[in-house]
C-alpha cells in the first residue's frame, strides 16, 4: 500500500499536496470525505485537469490510515473495497444540486 507521508491541505482553495514515496508532489482538489465500514476516505480529482476538456475529470479514492500516530492517506489496494467506496461517492456525487441550475450566462 503507498502512503503519503506528507499530505498539506489548504483549507482556503480545497487542496491537497500529496507526496509519494520518491519524493514526488502531487496537488489534488478535495473534493468529499466520508466514511465507510468506519473508514474515513477521500474523493480527490488532479488540480490540473482541464474543466473544459473532453471528458468528466476522473476522481482518485485514498483512506485514511494511522501510522505511528500521524494522520496519512494510504492508496485503497483492494479492488472490491475501492470500487464499493468509488460507488458510494458517485452516489453522493448525483444526489448534489446541480449549480448550474437556473443561472443564466451573460
Amino acid at each position: 500500500m503507498a502512503e503519503n507521508n506528507d499530505a498539506f491541505l489548504d483549507e482556503e482553495e480545497g487542496i491537497i499536496e500529496l507526496e509519494d514515496e520518491e519524493g514526488n508532489v502531487t496537488r489534488f482538489e478535495f473534493v468529499d470525505r466520508a466514511e465507510y465500514n468506519g473508514v474515513v476516505y477521500y474523493a480527490l480529482i488532479p488540480a490540473d485537469y482541464d474543466e473544459n476538456g473532453e471528458g468528466a475529470a476522473e476522481f482518485v479514492v485514498l483512506k485514511e490510515q494511522e501510522i505511528d500516530g500521524d494522520v496519512m492517506l494510504a492508496t485503497v489496494d483492494d479492488d472490491d473495497e475501492y470500487n464499493a467506496v468509488g460507488e458510494m461517492f458517485l452516489k453522493r456525487f448525483s444526489e448534489l444540486p446541480d449549480l448550474d441550475d437556473g443561472e443564466e450566462e451573460e
